[in-house]
């Protein structure tokens, strides 16, 4: 365990372990042109057989087949601010062991044109 440095104890959950919201926020956008285009995820390194990654490949195909799991029915409730909805989903993130959690607006030109995998 490693040393603390500030007490968690009267933290909102939402906030997770770090105090990010001490970090300086960016006060323009990124231009949506100048991150490369996404590559296929490929889980074969044929020019290095022992490599962990060739393994992998059958892995995620299992891990397909269970991904979407039981669903539960019925539809949880949304809250309708946006700030108390961003708290929830970073709540759960950390809830899901997730060290970091961010939220942001998405511009239209931030989406994908198709589905990549």
């Amino acid at each position: 365990m490693g040393v603390r440095f500030f007490s968690g104890k009267k933290r909102p959950f939402h906030l997770g372990p770090y105090p990010l919201e001490k970090l300086k926020r960016a006060s323009s956008l990124i231009d949506p042109g100048s991150i490369p285009p996404t590559k296929q995820l490929s889980f074969s390194r044929l020019k290095t057989p022992h490599s962990l990654v060739n393994a992998m490949g059958e892995y995620q195909a299992m891990m397909d087949v269970i991904r979407d799991g039981i669903i539960n029915p019925v539809r949880g409730e949304v809250p309708e601010d946006e700030t108390e909805r961003a708290d929830h989903m970073k709540a759960f993130g950390y809830f899901q062991d997730a060290s970091l959690m961010g939220i942001c607006k998405l511009t239209s030109d931030a989406m994908l044109a198709e589905k990549t995998l």
